[in-house]
């Protein structure tokens, strides 16, 4: 674990360091190869020789690093507690090696709404369930955890002879065979079978296991419906910002309608005048003396 958590890591931000440049010095010479006069790439303007640059190639790479380094540190962390440290060490380290290739090495990338991290976050959640069943395997097979407590609450509690509790004999015919006593760290009675205690303990371990597993996705549930996906501060402004947007929406609308009736009401009369110019009204004919109404 310290040579992954240690070694692999230096070893890796040194090529994130190095292989960018290399690469990158690559594609100014195979460029420059093609041009006839290397002045004008000194009178370029500071946009333009950014445009120059290596195209920019996903984020796969930094998320593939970022998962398998969270892998390491919470499946195997019962067997290193020091690697959630070393870990936070090289992160502290790669931001910066980070910014400084997206920045100076790749050219800049054209941005993309994204409602998460996609895939991955499905990957570390999976990767964390393993992990916590692999610990609790790990304390309860690996470790004198649970055999100190079952010596503590069934022969003493102080853990006098506790030594001796763990040590079985060798079989006979080993003993009579090289005339020496031998003992060996495991629960078996003296012909080699498995004794009452181990299986009492192999009950005792697995029944730990599933109890920490339990505890532990209790815990993470209840974590998770306490402390809400997004703060209560951005929930808040993201909701003024959305009823700010309907009100302006609104206001336009109104806008829209009184300036379209305005418009209506002034071409009204507009229109009435030439109809009244082009058809004048006709008089009633006059109604002649002799003849009767």
């Amino acid at each position: 674990m310290l040579v992954i958590m240690v070694g692999k890591q230096v070893i890796n931000n040194i090529q994130e360091f190095i292989v960018p440049k290399l690469l990158n010095w690559w594609h100014k010479q195979k460029r420059h190869r093609h041009e006839k006069k290397k002045e004008k790439v000194a009178a370029m303007d500071p946009w333009e020789r950014d445009y120059q640059l290596m195209s920019y190639k996903g984020l796969f790479d930094e998320y593939l690093e970022m998962v398998i380094q969270f892998g390491f540190i919470t499946i195997f962390v019962a067997a290193c507690p020091l690697a959630p440290l070393f870990a936070l060490l090289n992160n502290w380290v790669e931001i910066r090696l980070d910014a400084q290739k997206f920045v100076c090495e790749y050219r800049r990338p054209v941005v993309e709404r994204a409602q998460g991290i996609g895939i991955w976050f499905y990957i570390l959640e999976v990767i964390t369930y393993l992990a916590v069943i692999s610990n609790a395997f790990l304390i309860a097979f690996t470790s004198d955890f649970l055999p100190r407590l079952y010596y503590k609450y069934t022969h003493n509690f102080n853990l006098v002879g506790y030594v001796d509790f763990t040590l079985a004999y060798a079989p006979e015919n080993f003993v009579s065979q090289n005339n020496t006593m031998c003992r060996y760290r495991a629960y078996r009675e003296n012909d080699g079978s498995y004794s009452i205690v181990y299986w009492n303990l192999l009950a005792i371990r697995l029944g730990f296991v599933i109890v920490f597993e339990h505890v532990v996705f209790f815990i993470s549930r209840m974590i998770d419906m306490l402390v809400p996906d997004i703060p209560e501060s951005v929930e808040i402004k993201v909701k003024r910002e959305h009823y700010m947007a309907k009100q302006a929406l609104s206001d336009n609308q109104a806008l829209g309608q009184v300036l379209f009736q305005t418009e209506e009401s002034e071409m009204a009369p507009k229109e009435r005048e030439p109809e009244a110019a082009q058809d004048p009204p006709n008089p009633l004919p006059a109604i002649p003396d002799h003849q009767p109404l």
